[in-house]
């Protein structure tokens, strides 16, 4: 007798007296739908049980709130051969045509996240009805891993919504909102989530949803789109004009993007099915999507960690002491995301007039773009004041300070916020330059002191420094961290160091860049030299992002902390007298237009810093000279304990400042290359360019014992 119980399925089959299907996506012990690898087996039985039963009309939807599906366990990948992944690919595409060929007709209930193999399970269907909450988001984002889908998605999307509307989804991965869905004809209608369910099942009913019937006649316009996308000479013309526009981006560094535009230039789907097919075996085997892979089930591993930790207690109000740009980014994340009242707090009515039209407008561009309703953003906005005192002393249980980078004035903050505000309110310090230790020195409760690190901007950078010093108690860090968590951020707990952990590996990278266009290299060279090895921006575009002159005023306590391979090259102070703050005053290494987009090099600055053009350098010597100077920091924050996990590090590198996420992060390249190949080449630049290349003792000491071991 066989004692074993089955194993709870996927896909849960519902018939009921209407002989309506309902199938209920639910992943056992899982928080979200993500698609273990025997999927297509549970989805199978429910089928057979559809057909068994002679079912009139099928629903799909998810047990799970607000995620539909949200992909595919890329980790079911791993260690196949050719010959499993082949058949991983062509189960998923038959079970998908199982759906696609039911003689009933089938509809897609989404309310939330489809993602992946969900938007190919939904495409499958004749019939998509979303939720119209802004929560609910499609993508095909599997090129992000490095690999394309492999469920027939190719080959459906472009079919359903056009070859120029579906290439930007697949080769970008980006999300998309439920109305814009509904704009592009991925999704057939948007209701309430709370009548989707009765509004499918009432279409079934009424027998207003069809089959899908490829010999159906097709609407003129799209009958015209079939003719155009069908012609060979046409499509391939097309495609020249968007291989040359996405291959000036991503540099021949992205396989999959070469396979995906190769997979458009065939117009028929059975041959599209076979080459993705052909295209998983291929590209499961490269090193890049080995990597993207990792790198994201890290960060799916390092989110579950810090959720785990974060059974702090709920903020009921936060004070944002400081109205410049990062503190009016925090407020609108604090009313936005974490949906929050949120006060800003400024001796000066101008500046916090500025950082409501800031909150505003930020929120304005997200009705726009589809992320949120009118009437959502009006609720939001009503969540953010402003004013010059302090208000709501024993409800406001969350201070963030984000005033100018004085420590006096860092610590008088500290003072006033403790006199005012009750004895449990957590105090955190948005510092870049100040150890947070010294911040708390002055406070009654240091406890409750703690370090808040966002970057720059920081509504489009996903990650915060969460830095506690050695008397922040772990109630106050589980209470940082859960409300990091509420802002949207993933939080990376790092030490109380200088610098910390993004900002001091950031530094000398950008810091080598400048000296490089001292010494008479072009600033488009330097910023596409490094564009080319993977970063999205070049360094001296982000400084500008940035401002020189912030970066300036945190260097000297930089210099003191930890040496002189911090030093700022002295044409640094040429810039600063000129008023090189980048972006922010549209003077920086690039020119700006009215709308603070970026146009082109300021040539003037050549002048300005006194440089004679001398263009003797390539590429690759920019390259390895920036990145060696991040590299070592890299090593010297392992040797000084700044981060927990090298894992953490590879994540927050990739999210921190974009380090290529194609190479796994820095401590990923840093193993790739080799310890004694690092030392190598920093010995060969300190004896060429000075001591700023000496190498950390991390660094020798790894070199001289065994540096094929991994890095821990």
């Amino acid at each position: 007798m066989n004692n074993e119980q089955a194993q709870p399925s996927t896909f849960n089959v519902e018939i009921d007296e209407n002989r309506m299907a309902i199938v209920r996506i639910d992943v056992p012990n899982e928080a979200s739908n993500w698609l273990p690898e025997d999927f297509v087996s549970d989805l199978r039985d429910a089928l057979g049980t559809i057909l068994y039963q002679q079912a009139r009309g099928v629903i799909f939807l998810s047990s799970k709130p607000k995620c539909f599906i949200k992909g595919y366990k890329l980790s079911g990948l791993r260690d196949k051969t050719d010959a499993q992944l082949q058949t991983i690919s062509q189960e998923a595409q038959a079970v998908m045509r199982e759906i696609n060929t039911l003689k009933m007709p089938v509809v897609a209930v989404i309310d939330g996240d489809c993602f992946g193999i969900g938007l190919e399970l939904a495409l499958a269907c004749d019939y998509r009805i979303a939720s119209e909450d802004v929560y609910t988001k499609f993508a095909m984002p599997q090129i992000r891993s490095g690999i394309l889908p492999f469920a027939g998605g190719t080959q459906r999307l472009p079919r359903l919504i056009g070859l120029s509307k579906a290439i930007p989804l697949l080769l970008s991965g980006q999300k998309i909102g439920a109305e814009k869905a509904l704009k592009l004809g991925l999704v057939d209608k948007l209701i309430p989530a709370s009548n989707l369910f009765e509004t499918a099942y009432q279409l079934l009913l009424n027998n207003e949803v069809q089959k899908f019937d490829h010999k159906r006649p097709l609407a003129r316009w799209a009958a015209i789109r079939k003719n155009l996308e069908g012609n060979l000479f046409i499509r391939h013309r097309y495609l020249d004009h968007i291989e040359n526009r996405v291959w000036n981006k991503a540099f021949g560094n992205y396989p999959a993007v070469a396979k995906m535009l190769e997979l458009f230039k065939l117009p028929r789907f059975k041959e599209g099915l076979a080459f993705e097919q052909r295209a998983l075996i291929e590209l499961s085997q490269t090193e890049q999507a080995q990597v993207l892979i990792n790198l994201k089930q890290t960060e799916r591993k390092m989110k579950a960690s810090y959720r785990g930790r974060s059974q702090g207690r709920d903020v009921a109000q936060v004070s944002v002491l400081g109205s410049g740009f990062m503190g009016a980014g925090i407020a609108y994340l604090t009313a936005n995301n974490a949906q929050l009242p949120v006060r800003i707090k400024d001796i000066h009515p101008a500046e916090i007039q500025k950082a409501l039209k800031t909150c505003y407008d930020l929120m304005h561009k997200a009705v726009r773009h589809g992320k949120l309703s009118h009437g959502e953003m009006i609720q939001r906005m009503n969540l953010i004041t402003g004013g010059d005192r302090l208000v709501a002393a024993q409800t406001t249980d969350f201070i963030i300070e984000a005033v100018y980078e004085n420590l006096a004035l860092k610590q008088q903050m500290v003072q006033e916020s403790e006199n005012y505000y009750s004895d449990n309110a957590i105090f955190a310090t948005n510092t870049s330059t100040f150890a947070i230790r010294d911040i708390a020195s002055v406070a009654k409760r240091p406890e409750n002191v703690i370090g808040f690190h966002y970057f720059s901007p920081v509504t489009k950078r996903k990650m915060v420094e969460i830095i506690p010093h050695e008397k922040t108690s772990e109630k106050t860090i589980a209470t940082a961290i859960h409300f990091a968590i509420q802002q949207g951020k993933i939080p990376l707990l790092v030490a109380d160091r200088e610098g910390f952990f993004i900002n001091r590996i950031l530094t000398p990278y950008l810091l080598e860049a400048v000296q490089c266009l001292v010494e008479g290299e072009g600033i488009e060279f330097i910023d596409s030299s490094l564009q080319e090895f993977g970063f999205k921006t070049g360094p001296l575009a982000m400084i500008d992002d940035i401002g020189l002159d912030v970066i300036v005023k945190s260097n000297a306590a930089m210099v003191n902390e930890l040496g002189s391979r911090f030093k700022l090259p002295e044409a640094v102070q040429l810039l600063i007298a000129n008023e090189r703050k980048g972006r922010k005053n549209k003077r920086g290494f690039y020119l700006y237009d009215s709308n603070i987009q970026r146009t082109q090099e300021d040539k003037s600055i050549y002048h300005v810093m006194e440089t004679i053009m001398r263009n003797e350098m390539e590429g690759e010597d920019i390259v390895r000279r920036c990145v060696l100077r991040m590299i070592n920091e890299a090593c010297w924050c392992l040797q000084d304990n700044v981060i927990q996990s090298t894992d953490e590090g590879n994540v927050a590198s990739v999210l921190g400042f974009d380090f290529p996420d194609f190479r796994g992060g820095i401590y990923a390249y840093i193993e790739k290359i080799g310890a004694v190949e690092i030392v190598k080449q920093l010995h060969k630049h300190a004896q060429l360019y000075g001591e700023r290349f000496s190498p950390c003792q991390w660094l020798l000491e790894r070199a001289v014992t065994d540096e094929s071991q991994p890095l821990r």
